[in-house]
């Protein structure tokens, strides 16, 4: 009886390891991919993340080949700019600082969905959810 056991355990344990190298890695496939926008803007995404959250198709790091003159930007009393990368968590400063991106079409940014917001950092766009301050997606150098 005590055979039987120990050669079951040893089954089972294989086909445990064989079915955890079996899983597929899933969390991030690098991209290049240039995107025109309705509005003519050429973006080049570098970087897709996937995650089961219902952001998928927002996860991206893009670098922005236009650049919009937009006002300096002023970051909040405390911030230091740090470039923020997708799945990166915004700092308070910033979360709850005046640089929320309201009028986000004009920057050939997507409408975000509820949930999700565009936040100015420095020459960056990010989108972020709003309940966790992570960053869904980057726009690098979206401002001049």
């Amino acid at each position: 009886m005590y055979k039987f056991i120990t050669a079951a355990g040893a089954l089972a344990m294989c086909i445990g390891v064989t079915a955890a190298i079996a899983q597929p890695d899933g969390q991030t496939q690098q991209t290049t991919t240039t995107v025109t926008t309705p509005t003519g803007v050429d973006k080049t995404t570098t970087t897709t993340t996937t995650s089961d959250d219902g952001y998928t198709q927002y996860r991206k790091t893009v670098t922005s080949k236009k650049h919009y003159d937009a006002a300096a930007f002023v970051a909040p009393s405390g911030y230091t700019y740090t470039r923020l990368a997708v799945g990166d968590h915004v700092p308070a400063p910033l979360l709850h600082g005046n640089v929320m991106l309201n009028d986000y079409q004009s920057y050939a940014l997507v409408t975000p969905p509820a949930g999700l917001e565009w936040i100015r950092n420095g020459r960056d766009a990010l989108l972020i959810d709003t309940n966790t301050g992570e960053v869904i997606q980057a726009d690098y150098g979206l401002f001049d």
